[in-house]
């Protein structure tokens, strides 16, 4: 256990003096910061616009006022899952590349295990390191994002709010986690540190943006701007008739949808966050019981990749 505490202590260190790392951290730290305050200036001129139109209303004489709109203190936060998915996934994508490139660059996969080291115990201190580092950057962007509505945004989170926010970043930790391990994998598999790294970001690339985009290109209902159903006057009900007939479509729609983890993330990200109407009223709890496939999508891919992962570096001589 001591070995793998060791290993892992020198994987955070390494890490953090990436350069290229650190570079990307603090943007994804900055884009954070931008994302909050442009939306806490949005929320703002929101309600700056409804006293405006109370005013007026009263200088007229009017009694019967409308209510002050529904404000969502976390929806500010919209842009920042964009910004896991991008910045975020290539942040890990990077951390799990430097985890092998850098041994094999220095040769010292051979040394380190001709100190007493087994492979497993390198192999986890190596998982554990970088999992706790990118733990640590969720939670650090977690108080950023709660100082900044506070302190910048006057916004008041409520507990349920704060419990929404932990679900959320507990999700964009699984998210981030599962670039991190793909990385890990295909640098153990490929000898040369820039072939695997440029196989990574075509894998990024076709799972987290093209996927995504074959599934709303085929979405009938984006078809027209503002929606096909509404265009067309269609309730629930029936738009729920018309999918019905297209079944084996929208199963291959759907399906291409369900190969991509930013979709996953975006999905349950939304829903915790209040972007997607609908979940207003439900508890964090209840929103992930609901959308209990796209946190599957996140956590299994997570645990076969470790398992292989594991298993390429204890068996692979060649490292």
């Amino acid at each position: 256990m001591s070995e793998m505490i060791v290993i892992a202590r020198k994987e955070i260190k390494d890490s953090l003096n990436n350069k290229f790392f650190l570079s990307i951290l603090i943007l994804l730290l900055i884009l954070t910061i931008v994302s909050i305050v442009l939306g806490t200036l949005q929320v703002h001129s929101q309600i700056a616009q409804y006293n405006r139109s109370i005013e007026f209303l009263k200088s007229m004489g009017k009694t019967n006022l409308p209510p002050m709109p529904s404000l969502n203190p976390l929806s500010v936060s919209k842009s920042f899952v964009n910004y896991v998915a991008m910045i975020g996934a290539l942040l890990a994508i990077v951390l799990g590349n430097y985890a092998v490139s850098k041994e094999r660059k220095n040769g010292t996969f051979k040394l380190i295990l001709s100190r007493s080291i087994y492979r497993d115990q390198l192999i986890n201190g190596k998982l554990g390191g970088n999992l706790l580092l990118l733990a640590l950057i969720n939670f650090a962007i977690a108080a950023v994002t709660i100082i900044f509505l506070t302190a910048l945004g006057g916004v008041s989170l409520s507990q349920a709010d704060l419990i929404r926010l932990i679900f959320f970043f507990a999700a964009s930790f699984l998210y981030m986690a599962l670039f991190f391990i793909i990385s890990l994998f295909v640098t153990l598999l490929l000898p040369y540190k820039n072939y695997a790294l440029l196989t990574v970001i075509i894998i990024w690339l076709v799972f987290a943006f093209i996927f995504p985009q074959i599934g709303d290109t085929m979405d009938m209902d984006n078809q027209l701007p503002g929606g096909f159903f509404a265009s067309m006057g269609l309730n629930r009900a029936q738009e729920k008739q018309i999918v019905n007939k297209f079944k084996f479509y929208e199963t291959l729609r759907n399906g291409i949808e369900e190969l991509s983890p930013t979709k996953h993330f975006e999905r349950i990200s939304f829903a915790l966050l209040g972007v997607k109407p609908g979940f207003k009223n439900n508890t964090a709890w209840e929103i992930v019981n609901l959308k209990w496939l796209n946190l599957a999508g996140l956590l299994v891919p997570n645990i076969i990749l470790s398992m292989l992962s594991y298993l390429v570096f204890l068996r692979r001589e060649n490292l």
